[in-house]
C-alpha cells in the first residue's frame, strides 16, 4: 500500500509528514479505495465506469470524483485515462478533524460556526453526501483551473524549494476545495429554460468566472464584454442574488480566500495579497482592515 502523505525531504529537518499526496496515472491504483484518505480525482482524459454499492455512474472527462475513505469502487476503463489524483487526510483542512468527528451529521449545531465554515470544505468528500452528487462535470475553462491548482500543489509538495512548502501546498490544496465549494457546488442544474432560470445561470457563470480568475486583474469592463451583460443589469443580478454589486462580491471572495490562507498556513501576507488578487500589499492590508477591524498580520495572530 503506497504511503499517501508527503515527507519532508530537508536533512535535518525534523517536521512531521504533510497529509497529502499527488500522483498522476493513467490508470486506477489499487490505494484508490484506501481507508485512511479522502481523494479528489480529476478526470482528465478519458472515460470509465464507476461501480459505488449498487450505484453505476459512466465518468467521461473532464470531471471531478469526489471518494470518502468509506467508498470501495470498482472500476471499468472504457476509454485510456489520464488522472490527476489528490489523496489528504480531513486534518489537512483543520488539525482536530478526524473521520469519527465528521461522518456525525449536524456539524454545524455541534460545533459552531467557524469549524463549520472548515467543515463545508470537505462536506462534499464525506459518506453522508449521496455518491452520485460527488461526481461532477467540468467546463473547458474549469478543469484548467482545477488542474493549475493541482499542478501547484503538486509542485510544491515534490519540490519543497523553501521553509514555507507546507504550508503552500496546504494553501493551493485549500484553495482547490474553495474553488470547489464556491464555483462548482453552487453552479444549476439544467432546467427549462425559463427567464429566471436564464437569469440565475448567468449569475453562476459569473461566479465561476470570477472564482476561476481569482488572482487576476477583474474590472467591470473586462465582465460586460465577456458576458456581452451592461453594468447596471449586471449589478442588479447581484444585487438580487448577493445583496451587494459584483465587485463588492468579488471582494468578498478574495477576502474569504483571504482568511482561509492566513489563518491555515503561515505565507508571508504579500504572497497571500497576490494570491487573492491584490499585487499592492499596502492596499490589501487597508481593504482588509477596513473590512474585519484588523490588518491581515493582526487577524492572523488573533
Amino acid at each position: 500500500m503506497a504511503k499517501l502523505c508527503t515527507e519532508c525531504l530537508w536533512k535535518g529537518e525534523d517536521w512531521i509528514a504533510v497529509p497529502l499526496y499527488a500522483e498522476r496515472t493513467s490508470t486506477v491504483p489499487e490505494h484508490i479505495n484506501d481507508d485512511t484518505r479522502y481523494k479528489l480525482i480529476i478526470v482528465d482524459k478519458g472515460r470509465l465506469k464507476i461501480i459505488s454499492g449498487d450505484k453505476t455512474l459512466d465518468v467521461e472527462a473532464p470531471s471531478i470524483v469526489m471518494l470518502s475513505q468509506k467508498d470501495k469502487i470498482k472500476v471499468k476503463i472504457l476509454k485510456p485515462l489520464k488522472l490527476e489524483i489528490l489523496y489528504f487526510h480531513p486534518s489537512a483542512v483543520r488539525e482536530d478533524f478526524v473521520f469519527e468527528r465528521i461522518d456525525k451529521d449536524g456539524f454545524k449545531d455541534r460545533y459552531g460556526q467557524l469549524i463549520y465554515q472548515d467543515y463545508l470544505l470537505i462536506e462534499s468528500f464525506t459518506s453522508i453526501k449521496p455518491f452520485t452528487d460527488r461526481v461532477i462535470p467540468l467546463g473547458h475553462y474549469t478543469v484548467a483551473r482545477v488542474k493549475n491548482l493541482f499542478s501547484s500543489c503538486e509542485s510544491e509538495l515534490a519540490g519543497q524549494k523553501d521553509e514555507f512548502w507546507p504550508c503552500r501546498s496546504r494553501s493551493y490544496f485549500m484553495e482547490i476545495l474553495f474553488f470547489i465549494n464556491y464555483s462548482l457546488l453552487n453552479a444549476f442544474p439544467e432546467e427549462e429554460e425559463s427567464r429566471e432560470v436564464q437569469e440565475r445561470k448567468e449569475f453562476a457563470s459569473i461566479c465561476e468566472y470570477l472564482n476561476e480568475n481569482i488572482e487576476e486583474k477583474i474590472t467591470l469592463e473586462k465582465i460586460t464584454s465577456r458576458f456581452h451583460i451592461n453594468r447596471n443589469k449586471l449589478n442588479d443580478l447581484f444585487m438580487k442574488n448577493t445583496s451587494m454589486t459584483c465587485l463588492s462580491y468579488l471582494e468578498g471572495l478574495r477576502m474569504d480566500l483571504a482568511k482561509i490562507f492566513l489563518v491555515k498556513t503561515a505565507l508571508p501576507v504579500s504572497e497571500v495579497s497576490a494570491r487573492v488578487g491584490f499585487t499592492d500589499p499596502v492596499y490589501f492590508t487597508k481593504v482588509f482592515k477596513k473590512i474585519y477591524g484588523k490588518t491581515p498580520t493582526e487577524f492572523r495572530r488573533s
